[in-house]
């Protein structure tokens, strides 16, 4: 099957030629109906947006939140944690996979690449 240009017209061509000569002729033309109303999904990204200028996350105004609602903006540097040594685990009885879980939960970048003594020896560092 071939396409065919004969066998299809243009609409919109046809409707903005009689609206030229409708003008031409001096008649009034009517104006396009409006657009449809927005649908669910605007909704939702409203109900979104409401939600997160509810929650008034200090991140997005760069300072602390206080219990007055307003917002504390230091110049200081924040202050620095301190982590208390504790004793070290012994590791070199645990598997690949339970040190895998706690190079998860220390954030060891790198460790889905890291052998297991890798991992025994990034651990123990960390």
């Amino acid at each position: 099957m071939t396409w065919d240009p004969d066998e299809f017209h243009d609409s919109f061509q046809e409707k903005v030629a009689a609206m030229i000569e409708s003008k031409q002729a001096g008649e009034t033309v009517e104006k396009a109906e409006p657009t449809a109303e927005p649908t669910g999904a605007v909704d939702l990204m409203e109900a979104l947006r409401a939600s997160v200028e509810r929650a008034g996350s200090s991140k997005a105004t760069g300072g602390k939140a206080t219990t007055s609602g307003k917002t504390t903006d230091s110049k200081k540097p924040p202050a620095k944690k301190r982590i208390r040594s504790t004793p070290k685990e012994d590791l070199s009885g645990m598997s690949k996979a339970d040190l895998y879980k706690k190079a998860a939960v220390a954030d060891l970048p790198g460790r889905s690449n890291m052998t297991r003594e890798d991992l025994v020896k990034a651990l123990s560092r960390a």
